[in-house]
């Protein structure tokens, strides 16, 4: 969706108000680091000068500007992972299909002038982008501001739903102090201004240890209205709580119950998520990024663990979102997609480059197979591939990396299968160096695999292939291994583009690889 593509410059100045931007305004980063303006890009002051606008046509096309300025000018920035136009995001929010259209809302600090005339990190808003095909983004004007006594502190976590053909919203006001409310929003325009008014009062939480509303889920039953908050039980020791409220019209809400009481595991849930796939359940929280899949009983409003905990990623990951469905299955069935929050940190600074942390992880298709939670790349990502190359069966000799020189970059999508016969690990090297020095990728001779030193499990049998399925993007890696996925940071210097394949303990295969060259999802 660019629908701004083809404006120009002096149209989007004239249209903004913006002559005389780079006079009127200096620049200063998250660190307090001035820069003068033969360092400071337009791009970034004129983003930053438009930022409380509502025309999409302004936003969009401010934002997009200063996301090519960033790809030109910072090593470290993803190319085709979701981060926000500048400066800290995290939780995705609200991700919906409505009317052919994907829409994204995410925790976004933008940058504003504070009271000394110098640019710092907003309290938390909800960020705004737009997609036809979940590859190629528009940015949409920020969507939530913190303007109300009831949200002052923040506009928290949150999620989306369609009533009456319009989009509504759930989310968390926060007002510092563990007051916190619930606040219901909606727009009349498509998703481009919303109005908002307090649904859930502090005074409601379930018990004093618990907020009243804390990264909502929701969901209809029939002609009622289900959210399912995060919090914790009152009694001690206290355990995590997943709490159900229902209403029949989204403004008077009631409390139910903790939907989980037999799962034990943390003294603190948020993030909580029932997630109905394939006749059952997956029961997600936010303390680590566990979950169980079995039965959920509407009448009675309890869930039934019927599988171990098992992990949804064990890498630099946390935030997931599973609330979006759309009709992109197979003979147009539902397809349910997951949206996470990539925690890579804050890149190494690059002079002249404003601040910016975090980024999502390529949205996943999710289901239930081998009686676990399985999670694929969304495969709409393969229009970004070009340059495909592919390397045929290579041996690994002991300790002895061998280098696949015809493959380089630091945004590439990498298929590779391996025999790991007796080997104790084997793998990959990616954003390597001559010496070999980088991002080691592996499975081991168990059931483990992972980056570096972040691990999960791939439940397949020692003797199996292992087939990993590698997204090298700048600042960030993703591995996934028979529907399993780990996440990881990669900061290493920008002139590390080699690629390696391992083996260590004794011998091992590389059966072959295919590997391709991504484009930018920004143009």
């Amino acid at each position: 969706m660019n629908i701004n593509k083809n404006l120009s410059r002096r149209d989007f100045v004239k249209m903004a108000g913006l002559g005389g931007i780079t006079a009127a305004y200096g620049f200063n980063s998250m660190d307090s680091v001035l820069f003068g303006m033969e360092s400071a890009s337009d791009a970034v002051l004129t983003y930053r000068k438009i930022i409380k606008t509502k025309d999409v046509k302004i936003y969009s096309y401010a934002a997009r500007s200063l996301r090519q300025w960033f790809l030109k000018n910072d090593p470290y920035r993803p190319i085709y992972h979701f981060t926000g136009p500048e400066s800290w995001i995290n939780d995705p929010n609200g991700p919906i299909y409505h009317k052919g259209k994907y829409h994204l809302f995410y925790q976004f600090d933008p940058q504003v002038l504070d009271e000394r005339g110098h640019w710092k990190r907003s309290k938390r808003c909800w960020g705004h982008a737009v997609s036809d095909d979940l590859v190629y983004w528009e940015d949409w004007p920020v969507a939530l501001w913190p303007d109300t006594q009831y949200d002052y502190n923040g506009i928290y976590s949150g999620n989306t739903l369609i009533h009456k053909g319009k989009i509504y919203g759930l989310y968390t006001g926060n007002c510092g102090k563990r007051e916190t409310y619930g606040m219901l929003t909606w727009s009349d325009d498509g998703g481009v201004t919303f109005k908002k008014k307090m649904v859930m009062h502090n005074d409601q939480r379930p018990n004093k240890h618990s907020p009243v509303h804390w990264d909502a889920q929701v969901w209809k039953e029939g002609d009622t209205w289900c959210q399912l908050i995060g919090g914790c039980t009152n009694e001690e020791p206290r355990q995590g709580a997943a709490w159900l409220w229902k209403s029949k019209d989204l403004a008077n809400w009631t409390l139910q119950k903790n939907i989980a009481p037999s799962i034990k595991h943390g003294d603190y849930w948020e993030l909580p998520y029932l997630v109905p796939l394939g006749g059952r359940y997956v029961f997600m929280v936010g303390a680590g990024n566990p979950y169980w899949i079995g039965h959920y009983d509407a009448e009675n409003m309890e869930f039934t663990p019927e599988t171990p905990r098992r992990d949804v990623d064990t890498g630099h990951y946390y935030s997931f979102n599973p609330q979006m469905v759309d009709d992109k299955g197979p003979n147009g069935s539902e397809r349910r997609i997951m949206h996470g929050w990539a925690k890579i940190g804050k890149p190494p600074s690059v002079d002249g480059v404003p601040y910016w942390e975090s980024a999502h992880s390529i949205p996943r298709v999710i289901s239930i197979k081998d009686n676990r939670l399985w999670q694929d790349p969304i495969p709409e990502l393969q229009c970004l591939r070009y340059g495909n190359k592919k390397i045929e069966k290579q041996f690994l000799l002991v300790d002895k990396a061998v280098h696949l020189q015809s493959i380089r970059g630091d945004a590439l999508e990498i298929i590779a299968s391996f025999d790991r016969q007796a080997s104790t690990r084997c793998g990959l090297i990616v954003r390597a160096n001559a010496e070999k020095e980088g991002m080691r990728i592996w499975a081991d001779s168990g059931n483990r695999f992972g980056i570096e030193g972040r691990a999960n499990t791939h439940f397949l049998n020692p003797k199996d292939p292992v087939d990993l399925h590698v997204f090298v993007d700048r600042g960030i890696l993703e591995v996934y291994c028979n529907g399993v996925a780990v996440t990881h940071k990669c900061f290493v210097p920008a002139d590390r583009i080699e690629l390696f394949a391992f083996g260590e303990g004794t011998e091992a295969t590389l059966k072959g690889l295919e590997a391709w060259t991504m484009r930018s999802m920004w143009g």
